[in-house]
C-alpha cells in the first residue's frame, strides 16, 4: 500500500485513539482509496472492494485503542484488508464445501440457478437496506455482525448497553420493514408483467 503524505498522521491516530470523530474522518479520506485498491488487487471487483473499505475503516474506529501503538498506518491498513479478504475466501470455501456436502445429500439441490438467484438478490436487498440506517445505527449493528456482545460495543462506542440494545431493536425493525416492503414491489411488479403478457 502507497505511503500517505499526511504530515500529521501520528497525532490523528491518537486523537482517533481518544474518540475525534473529524480526526477518523480525515484519515479516512486519506487512506480509503488504497485500502479500496488493495481490496481491487484480491477481488476485482469494485462493489465488493467498496464494501471492503466501509469494513475495515468500521474495525479501525471499533478497535481505535490500538492506534496509539501502530508505527506505520499504511502497513497496518493494509494487514487488515489482507487478513479481512483472507477470511472472507476461507468462509467462502467453507460455504463451498457445505454445498457440496448438500449436493452429495440432496442431489440437484446445490445446482438450483433459481435458488442461487434469489440467494443473491436476497443479499443485493440486505446490503442496501444496512447502507440505509442512519450511521451510528449502521455501525452498531455491523459490529453486532461481527460478533462483538452489546456490552462490547457499549464500551467501544462510549455509549449505554441500553442504546446499543434500543438501537439494534430500530436497525432490526428497519431492515425487517424494507426487505418486506422490497419483497411486496417484486411481487407487484411479477403480478404486472404476468397481466401484461396474458
Amino acid at each position: 500500500m502507497s505511503r500517505s503524505s499526511m504530515p500529521d498522521e501520528r497525532e490523528h491516530l491518537k486523537a482517533i485513539a481518544a474518540g475525534n470523530e473529524a480526526a477518523y474522518t480525515r484519515i479516512f479520506h486519506t487512506y480509503s482509496q488504497q485500502v479500496f485498491n488493495a481490496a481491487m488487487l484480491y477481488l476485482k471487483d469494485e462493489t465488493a472492494a467498496g464494501e471492503v473499505v466501509q469494513e475495515i475503516f468500521l474495525r479501525v474506529w471499533l478497535k481505535r485503542d490500538a492506534l496509539v501503538a501502530v508505527e506505520d498506518f499504511a502497513d497496518y491498513l493494509f494487514i487488515l484488508t489482507r487478513n479481512y479478504i483472507y477470511d472472507s475466501f476461507r468462509r467462502q470455501l467453507v460455504k463451498q464445501k457445505a454445498m457440496a456436502y448438500l449436493e452429495m445429500q440432496h442431489p440437484g439441490y446445490a445446482n438450483d440457478t433459481d435458488h442461487a438467484v434469489r440467494e443473491h438478490q436476497y443479499e443485493q436487498m440486505l446490503q442496501t437496506a444496512i447502507a440505509s440506517l442512519p450511521p451510528a445505527r449502521r455501525k452498531i449493528y455491523l459490529a453486532r455482525k461481527q460478533g462483538l456482545s452489546n456490552e462490547e460495543i457499549s464500551r467501544e462506542l462510549n455509549i449505554s448497553v441500553h442504546t446499543v440494545k434500543k438501537q439494534m431493536q430500530l436497525a432490526l425493525q428497519f431492515l425487517r420493514s424494507f426487505v418486506n416492503q422490497q419483497l411486496r414491489n417484486w411481487l407487484l411488479l411479477l403480478l404486472l408483467l404476468l397481466y401484461l403478457l396474458s
